[in-house]
């Protein structure tokens, strides 16, 4: 586990994604997320907070933007880092349509309600919301840990505390859009 405390010279980003269309009943909750995620900057030392809205997209369409791909690009590389370390992104879903003009189907790449991820140097250290298969860590968890100086927030899974009974919070890391 990284501790702010013994490596002051290493840069901290962390990137906070709020879907772009959120129900309203929770838009107070995400405006709170944004915030503590923002006091980061001043609790963590040399942290650079960015937060970004994002929506499903369909990457084919994606590809077509001037600026390129960024939603799935982002998502793959959070794919990478979750095969990698041995977690699932459950709250991201990548779905076929059929077209409604011919047979071919389309594939969207549907985003949490909120993420959260954290590179030391330049390398992925976590996402959340994720899954180990016991537990889910969700955005709320990474942001205690981050306010704690830890910025790899889920390397201590051996020690971990059952999972929170308030699904309250929990629940808003992983509500999908509906279509």
């Amino acid at each position: 586990m990284t501790d702010s405390a013994t490596d002051p010279d290493r840069e901290i980003r962390v990137e906070v994604f709020l879907r772009h269309c959120a129900d309203a009943d929770i838009v107070e909750h995400l405006k709170e997320t944004a915030a503590r995620s923002r006091r980061l900057e001043e609790r963590v030392g040399p942290a650079d907070v960015r937060v970004e809205t994002w929506s499903p997209v369909c990457p084919a369409l994606e590809e077509l933007d001037d600026a390129g791909p960024s939603v799935s690009l982002t998502v793959d590389a959070f794919r990478s880092w979750a095969d990698r370390e041995g977690y699932a992104l459950c709250a991201f879903d990548r779905r076929e349509t059929p077209s409604m003009l011919d047979r071919r189907r389309a594939v969207h790449i549907r985003v949490p309600t909120a993420c959260v991820a954290v590179y030391e140097d330049d390398d992925l250290q976590c996402v959340a919301p994720c899954s180990d298969g016991d537990r889910t860590y969700t955005v709320e968890d990474c942001l205690t840990a981050l306010e704690a100086g830890r910025t790899e927030p889920f390397a201590d899974r051996d020690e971990r505390t059952e999972p929170r009974a308030d699904g309250h919070v929990e629940n808003h890391a992983h509500l999908e859009e509906e279509e």
